[in-house]
């Protein structure tokens, strides 16, 4: 009978090890989850300031330990059906399951449904979900680049949008300035003739007050002097008049003779010049 006994090789012998190692991780994942649930429910029991003291005294974890495994549970555990029902939970061993924390939640399973997990090394896994977060840094910051370009183009159109209004106002005020300027101009035009005509008129009337002073001057000049002439000719009338008197007493026939001289130049003076 043909032995059916395998031969037993190093690396035969390497790939069992892998192999349980691989389902121990497993089994430690789903022991850290259930883990991570009694110590979420402890700690809501426990008072306040004592979580460390208990965590040392009663389980011999740290803090921190006690932290990662109640984000286990938190992450992998009974509150996230849709990683459970997907059944990627079960292709999970205990160090990709801290290393898939890096995932945000609700991207997780579909992260892990993409990867071919049971092929994968941790460094190789570990790659994969720093190339997904770094992608996923560029799209975050490719939006928000897109949302910032988007607010920069409505505060530019703000911008413009206001500039044109104050714009439109400016061509308004100027309008409204060449108004009155127009109306000023044509106000100081009328104000200027206004005062042409004003100093015209009053250089007329000054010339017509000087000529009627002068007239009047004139006037009153000629009064004087007629006045002058009239006492001048009444006094050497009257003179005139005494001294024919004297010298009629002495020659009557001259007398006679100046006499009607007189009384003729007298009567031909008024004929002529009155």
């Amino acid at each position: 009978m043909e032995d059916l006994s395998i031969e037993r090789t190093p690396l035969l012998i390497a790939a069992e090890i892998n192999t349980i190692k691989h389902q121990v991780s497993k089994v430690l994942l789903f022991s850290a989850i259930e883990i991570g649930c009694r110590l979420a429910e402890a700690k809501s029991l426990i008072p306040y300031g004592e979580w460390g003291k208990w965590l040392e005294e009663s389980v011999s974890y740290s803090q921190r330990t006690a932290n990662n495994l109640i984000r286990l549970f938190e992450e992998y555990g009974s509150n996230q059906p849709a990683l459970q029902d997907s059944q990627a939970l079960a292709k999970l061993n205990y160090t990709q399951g801290i290393i898939l924390l890096g995932v945000p939640e609700e991207e997780r399973a579909q992260f892990i449904a993409e990867l071919d997990l049971e092929s994968m090394s941790t460094r190789e896994l570990q790659k994969a979900v720093q190339e997904r977060n770094r992608a996923a840094e560029e799209r975050d910051r490719a939006l928000q680049e897109k949302t910032e370009l988007q607010q920069a183009l409505a505060d530019q159109d703000g911008q413009i949008t206001r500039l044109s209004d104050e714009r439109d106002n400016l061509i308004t005020k100027v309008e409204e300035l060449n108004q009155a300027k127009a109306k000023s101009e044509a106000r100081a035009e009328k104000l200027s003739l206004d005062l042409k005509n004003l100093k015209h008129d009053t250089s007329a009337q000054a010339i017509d007050r000087m000529s009627n002073r002068l007239d009047q001057a004139y006037h009153k000049s000629k009064a004087n002097k007629v006045a002058f002439l009239y006492e001048s000719l009444d006094r050497n009338f009257r003179e005139l008049l005494w001294e024919l008197k004297e010298f009629a007493k002495q020659e009557p026939d001259t007398y006679k003779v100046y006499k009607d001289k007189i009384v003729n130049f007298l009567a031909e003076g008024l004929k002529a010049k009155m």
